[in-house]
C-alpha cells in the first residue's frame, strides 16, 4: 500500500521508519510498501509485479507502457532465474527523460499496434513483449519466456492448437528479421525452437541444453499408452537416444494442489510404477533431472554423460 493508505490506517512518518529498520515492512519503491513477511513469501515475478503496479500507480502525468521483463511478468511469462533490479518502460520520447535507480527507460518506436492494456495498466503486446525478452536475456530465461508465450495462446499440450502458436510465431519470425537490432541472433535461434507444449521452464531450459550439446530436436509431451487405456506423457523424447527425460520438481510432491489427496510417498511410488511401465512397453531409457541439474551447460553435459546421454553430433566434442 502507498504512504498515504498507510497515515489513514494510524501510520505515523516515524513508525514506517521504524517497521523499516526493524524489517517488519518491505520498502516497493518509494512511497510503497508491504508487510516483509509477505514479501518473502512471493515469486520473484510475483515482487517484480508489485514493483510493476507500484510505479504504474505513482504515475503523474502519462501512463507509462512497460515493457520487456516487467511487460512479462504482467503477461504472467516465467523469468527463469532471473531477478529484474528496475521496472523497465519504453517510449520513443525517453530523450526528455532519463532512467533512475529503480526505473528503466528504453527508447524506441512503439506503434499503437504494440501496445496493449491490462486493467487500466498500459504494456506491449505479448509478441512485442517475447521479441524484447528474448533479445536481451540469457538464452534459458528466453527460452522459457517464449515457451511460455506460445502455451498462453495455444493451450495444453493434449488440446494443442496449432494455428494459434503459428499466429505468435508468425509474428516473432516477421520481428526478428529486423538487422542490426540488439540481441537479433540469438532473438532469431529461440523463435526457432519454441514450443508451447513445454508445461514448466526446466522442460524449456532442459531442451536449450539438450540444443547447445547438439542433440536433435526433441518431442515434447509425447503420449504412452497406460495400462488402464489412458495415457502417460512424457516431457521429453529424445528420440536419437531412445531416452525419456522428466523435469522434476519439488512441488510434485510437496504441493497438495498437485497432490489432491495422495501423500507425497503415495505421489513418489506413483511415478515409479508409471516410470517402470513406460520403460518396459517402449524399451526407452527415462532420466529425470531437477533444476540443480539444468542451472548451467557443464552441470546438465554431467548429468547427461552420467547416463551415457550423447548426441549423434555432439557440440562439446
Amino acid at each position: 500500500m502507498d504512504r498515504r493508505r498507510l497515515e489513514l490506517t494510524g501510520w505515523s512518518a516515524r513508525a514506517v521508519r521504524r517497521a523499516l529498520d526493524n524489517g517488519h515492512l518491505h520498502r516497493v519503491r518509494r512511497g510503497w510498501f508491504v508487510d516483509r513477511g509477505e514479501w518473502d513469501d512471493l515469486w520473484p515475478e510475483t515482487r517484480h509485479r508489485a514493483e510493476v503496479l507500484a510505479v504504474a500507480q505513482s504515475a503523474t502525468t502519462t501512463r507509462p507502457v512497460f515493457s520487456h521483463v516487467s511487460a512479462a511478468v504482467l503477461w504472467d511469462l516465467p523469468l527463469y532465474r532471473t531477478t529484474p533490479d528496475r521496472v523497465h518502460v519504453i517510449s520513443d520520447r525517453t530523450h526528455h527523460r532519463h532512467s533512475a535507480p529503480e526505473l528503466l527507460r528504453h527508447e524506441g518506436a512503439v506503434p499503437h499496434s504494440d501496445v496493449d492494456e491490462m486493467e487500466g495498466i498500459r504494456v506491449t503486446t505479448l509478441d512485442r513483449t517475447v521479441y524484447d525478452v528474448i533479445r536481451t536475456v540469457a538464452g534459458d530465461t528466453a527460452l522459457a519466456v517464449a515457451d511460455a508465450a506460445v502455451a498462453r495462446i495455444a493451450g495444453e499440450p493434449w488440446a494443442f492448437d496449432a494455428l494459434a502458436a503459428q499466429d505468435l510465431m508468425g509474428s516473432l519470425e516477421r520481428r526478428t528479421r529486423t538487422a542490426g537490432a540488439r540481441g537479433i541472433r540469438q532473438a532469431r535461434e529461440i523463435t526457432t525452437l519454441a514450443d508451447g507444449r513445454a508445461q514448466l521452464p526446466l522442460e524449456s531450459v532442459t531442451r536449450y541444453r539438450l540444443h547447445q550439446l547438439g542433440f536433435a530436436r526433441p518431442i515434447l509431451q509425447m503420449p504412452i499408452a497406460a495400462p488402464d487405456g489412458g495415457r502417460f506423457w512424457m516431457d521429453i523424447a529424445v528420440e536419437e537416444a531412445r531416452t525419456f527425460i522428466e523435469c522434476d520438481g519439488l512441488s510434485k510432491y510437496l504441493d497438495p494442489d498437485l497432490r489432491g489427496a495422495r501423500s507425497a510417498d503415495q505421489v513418489l511410488m506413483d511415478e515409479k510404477a508409471r516410470e517402470d511401465w513406460v520403460r518396459g512397453v517402449t524399451g526407452w531409457r527415462v532420466v529425470r533431472v531437477d533444476s540443480s541439474d539444468m542451472r548451467s551447460l557443464e552441470s546438465a553435459e554431467a548429468r547427461f554423460r552420467a547416463f551415457g546421454l550423447r548426441p549423434r553430433h555432439p557440440a562439446w566434442a
